[in-house]
């Protein structure tokens, strides 16, 4: 999790960008890449963010990147 300026935190977490705005008295709000999800505790989501990083490691995922499927068949028998 990465403190940025004004109580905005950001964390990458398996390929998906949460912000947390801090609001003041242990009230945060969570937004999941632009679109807002709620308001939690801070302390338990800050918690909860810092474990999930440190035990699932992220950096060896590859996305997906769709394609149409193509069958091709063999005449040759």
């Amino acid at each position: 999790m990465i403190r940025l300026g004004n109580g905005l935190y950001i964390c990458h977490l398996n390929g998906h960008i949460l912000k947390v705005v801090y609001l003041g008295n242990n009230e945060c709000e969570i937004y999941l890449g632009d679109e807002y999800q709620g308001k939690a505790h801070f302390d338990y989501v800050k918690k909860k963010l810092n474990l999930m990083e440190k035990r699932w490691n992220t950096s060896k995922l590859v996305h997906y990147k769709f394609r149409e499927f193509q069958p091709t068949l063999d005449y040759t028998v």
